[in-house]
């Protein structure tokens, strides 16, 4: 009897622990961008290992290329890049289950869709 509560229990925790992980994580994983052909070549990669790579070419004279960490911060991808002095779009809302990055500093709003 004691095994079978033991168990019962052990079981219960599982499912219990399982249903509180993020799920979502999974779909933020990618590559986006205004589109395969864009000029201004904004592009966001959010890697699964938590690292992710930002560029933004669209000012020639302020261009941006970043790497760094990734963490969640509720439904919101925080971008963290210790070394770059440079201020970028560095907090990303997903809309669409994860097809579409949304982002906004100061007046400047970026909206990119999931390439790959």
């Amino acid at each position: 009897m004691k095994n079978t509560i033991k168990l019962l229990a052990t079981i219960t925790t599982i499912i219990l622990m399982s249903s509180f992980t993020n799920k979502l994580t999974m779909e933020y994983i990618g590559t986006y961008g205004v589109c395969a052909s864009d000029p201004s070549q904004i592009k966001l990669t959010i890697n699964q290992d938590h690292t992710f790579y930002y560029q933004d070419l669209s000012i020639k004279d302020q261009q941006i290329i970043v790497e760094g960490n990734w963490t969640l911060d509720g439904k919101k991808v925080v971008l963290d890049d210790n070394n770059s002095t440079n201020k970028f779009h560095n907090v990303w809302t997903f809309a669409g289950n994860g097809q579409v990055a949304k982002s906004r500093k100061g007046l400047a709003f970026y909206r990119l869709t999931k390439l790959d």
